[in-house]
């Protein structure tokens, strides 16, 4: 029997990120979270994109690791 894979797509407003290097190193740090199976960095719009298992990796995860990595991130309004 296949189990179904929960997939949710969380917006994030992030703050500092200004180049290149930024992106790689968000995708690092939400990359190397369980459950995360997508990361879309839009620089320009200062925004993240996650997809991921919530139960895995909620959001108050995906804050943490990029707080961890060195950003301010809050759910998107």
């Amino acid at each position: 029997m296949k189990t179904k894979q929960i997939s949710k797509e969380t917006i994030l407003d992030v703050t500092g990120m200004s180049c290149p290097s930024c992106v790689r190193h968000i995708n690092e740090a939400l990359g190397a979270l369980a459950g995360v199976s997508a990361v879309d960095v839009r620089l320009d719009d200062g925004t993240v994109l996650v997809r991921h298992d919530p139960d895995a990796s909620p959001v108050e995860r995906l804050i943490g690791a990029l707080d961890g990595a060195g950003y301010e991130a809050s759910i998107a309004a």
